[in-house]
C-alpha cells in the first residue's frame, strides 16, 4: 500500500510484531471501555510523541526492573515516528466502531426475540380464551 505521491504508508513500514503490539494494545483499550479517554490523551500529546519516546528511554531501566515489559523497546521505536499516534488512533476508533456495531446487532436481535416472545404470548392467550369461549357456548 502506497500513500499519496507513491510514498510508502506508515502501516507498511511497521513490522508484523509492531502491528501485533499496537493491535493488542488497541484491543485492550476497547475491551476496558477506555477508548474515549485514550483518544483524548493521545490527541493531546500527539505533538510531543517523539519527546515521549525519549522519556521512555530514560525510564527504561526502572520499568524493566519493576514491570519487565518485553515490548517496551518496540513501543518506543513506534512512538519515535510522528505518524504512529494517528495510526494508533485510527486503530482504536476502528475497533471501537466494530464493537459498537456488534453490540447494536446483539441489542437488535434481543429486541426482535423479545418482541416475538411477547407476540407469541399474546396470541397464545388469545387462542386459549377463544377455545374456552367456544367450550362454554356448547
Amino acid at each position: 500500500m502506497t500513500g499519496e505521491g507513491g510514498k510508502i504508508s506508515f502501516e507498511d513500514e511497521l513490522t508484523d510484531h509492531q502491528k501485533a503490539l499496537l493491535d493488542k494494545m488497541a484491543d485492550k483499550i476497547v475491551r476496558l471501555h477506555m477508548s474515549v479517554p485514550a483518544i483524548l490523551f493521545l490527541e493531546s500529546v500527539r505533538p510531543m510523541n517523539y519527546v515521549g519516546s525519549q522519556v521512555m528511554v530514560f525510564f527504561q531501566p526502572l520499568v524493566r526492573v519493576f514491570f519487565g515489559l518485553p515490548e517496551w523497546d518496540e513501543l518506543r521505536l513506534i512512538l519515535e515516528r510522528r505518524e504512529s499516534i494517528g495510526y494508533f488512533l485510527d486503530l482504536i476508533e476502528r475497533k471501537e466502531g466494530d464493537v459498537l456495531l456488534e453490540e447494536e446487532k446483539k441489542r437488535t436481535e434481543k429486541k426482535a426475540l423479545n418482541a416475538r416472545r411477547k407476540d407469541k404470548g399474546k396470541f397464545g392467550r388469545f387462542l386459549k380464551r377463544s377455545e374456552s369461549n367456544t367450550e362454554n357456548k356448547e
